[in-house]
């Protein structure tokens, strides 16, 4: 291959890296690191395969090693790479890192059960001040906060076991309900491949509803159950949160909560 070939081929790489680059926003390493991150979870490296070295990756994307050193060390705390002295940077197992749903709907002896989850409505209305608040929704006063709403049913056999809200930032998550797979048990990887916005923990708050509840009396009718209310918030790298899940479970002599590992 000529001069010419091998340099044009390099420019056009790094002219696809910072093309990519342009479509995150934020300090250059943190749009590094998001780019990076996305490789990974798009399978362009995979678990435990080593990335490219930092003046490969840096000649790529047309920043400096030291940009690209400090959105592999941001990786490496996030727990996504490991680092290792004189041998690379590799891919840590998807499972270590990959926050799924934590909690689990199971039969009483542990098995597994199948579930039919389908969108029932989708709701884009002012935010109340409680969304706001547990979604720290931030704006100028000149401009109301507006949230977006899926309500989902999960049905077993055809029975409704849970009634499920997902509650997000219509601003921050733009046309999500045309985005996800209303079937899929969660939207954290929707988020992180096209919000660029990556779920690091999750925080679940339960509590059993009284027997007098309206609700409890609506949704069990003359069945023997239990109805629980879970709430499952999801939050950023940076502590923000990104979703807030409530969750009206019922369950029957043959449907239990497990934790997943």
């Amino acid at each position: 291959m000529s001069n010419q070939g091998r340099f044009g081929a390099a420019a056009q790489r790094v002219s696809m890296g910072q093309n990519e680059i342009h479509n995150f926003s934020g300090p250059l390493h943190e749009q590094v690191r998001a780019l990076i991150l996305s490789r990974i979870e798009r399978g362009d490296w995979q678990a435990g395969a080593p990335i490219p070295p930092e003046v490969e990756l840096a000649r790529e994307l047309g920043v400096s090693i030291g940009t690209v050193r400090k959105a592999l060390d941001q990786l490496a705390r996030d727990r996504i790479l490991v680092r290792e002295r004189g041998r690379g940077t590799f891919v840590k197992d998807g499972e270590a890192w990959r926050t799924g749903p934590a909690l689990r709907l199971c039969r009483a002896d542990g098995a597994p059960i199948d579930l039919k989850i389908v969108l029932a409505a989708t709701d884009y209305a002012v935010a109340t001040a409680a969304e706001v608040s547990s979604l720290r929704m931030l704006r100028p006063a000149s401009i109301v906060p507006r949230a977006l709403k899926l309500r989902r049913d999960w049905r077993h056999e055809g029975a409704l076991v849970v009634s499920e809200t997902i509650t997000v930032d219509a601003a921050r998550f733009p046309n999500l309900q045309y985005e996800i797979d209303a079937a899929a048990e969660v939207f954290f990887p929707v988020y992180a491949e096209k919000y660029n916005a990556t779920v690091d923990r999750t925080v679940w708050t339960m509590m059993p509803l009284a027997a007098q509840d309206a609700l409890v009396r609506q949704l069990s009718g003359d069945r023997d159950i239990t109805i629980m209310r879970c709430v499952r918030m999801a939050y950023d790298t940076k502590d923000t949160p990104l979703e807030m899940s409530e969750q009206i479970i019922l369950f029957n002599g043959d449907v239990a909560l497990t934790a997943s590992q």
